[in-house]
């Protein structure tokens, strides 16, 4: 799965369908299915609140049979258990719109004007003022980062 880039404002209805931007959904392949896999953060960071997940149903899929294999103590284990466990497949309906389980919501901050906040593998469900306020400015990464990262990628047409 090539890496999901951007972030795009949406929001929460009263029935709790959210809309998930045309920009995201065709950064999805075919090949990553047409459903999704909500989950909370499994580890705020920072202080943070808990904020709700979504990753393309194959692609969670394989990433979880990933992290079984990896050498997990058992506190972790236990740990990525309980979060397989919680995760929600979650179909889009014809416009592309997906509804959030009730259950889902327990635990987490979901406020109506929402970012969806594209993060390489996942997609981070923000409310729209707490990511403002976070990522509303300029982003500052020492060049040297870009550099080490670029060495040996070959791009084609």
């Amino acid at each position: 799965m090539k890496a999901l880039i951007g972030n795009f404002d949406t929001r929460l209805d009263s029935k709790r369908r959210l809309a998930i931007a045309s920009g995201i959904r065709e950064q999805i392949s075919s090949a990553c299915g047409e459903n999704f896999v909500l989950v909370p953060d499994p580890d705020p960071q920072n202080g943070r609140e808990r904020y709700l997940w979504l990753f393309p149903d194959v692609y969670f899929r394989s990433l979880a049979a990933s992290m079984k294999r990896g050498a997990l103590t058992a506190e972790h284990q236990l740990g990525l258990e309980r979060w397989i466990a919680i995760a929600q497949v979650i179909r889009p309906d014809g416009q592309g719109r997906v509804v959030i389980p009730k259950d889902s919501m327990k635990g987490v901050v979901v406020t109506e004007e929402l970012k969806l906040s594209c993060n390489g593998n996942h997609i981070e469900i923000w409310p729209r003022d707490k990511w403002d306020a976070e990522y509303g400015v300029q982003a500052v990464l020492p060049r040297n980062i870009f550099d080490m990262a670029s060495d040996g990628l070959d791009f084609e047409d």
